[in-house]
């Protein structure tokens, strides 16, 4: 079973700091962990409906608690 990393980071704000972003992934995925990337993961919530916020924050908080770590950037 691979591991599950949850990866916080300020890199998804910024079209310039993505490819970062994606370095990252790839050096965990290269570790057989699998990465839960907040942004990539919460995209489709953004501007969805009248709490689209409260939706990300609950969709975080349920990948939080489903990982078994945490990477902050």
């Amino acid at each position: 079973m691979n591991k599950k990393l949850y990866l916080a980071s300020p890199y998804g704000f910024s079209k310039q700091t993505k490819d970062l972003l994606f370095l990252f992934i790839q050096i965990f995925k290269d570790l057989n962990i699998e990465v839960y990337e907040p942004f990539s993961r919460t995209e489709h919530l953004v501007n969805s409906g009248e709490n689209w916020a409260y939706g990300i924050a609950r969709r975080n908080l349920n990948d939080l608690r489903e990982c078994d770590c945490l990477f902050a950037i």
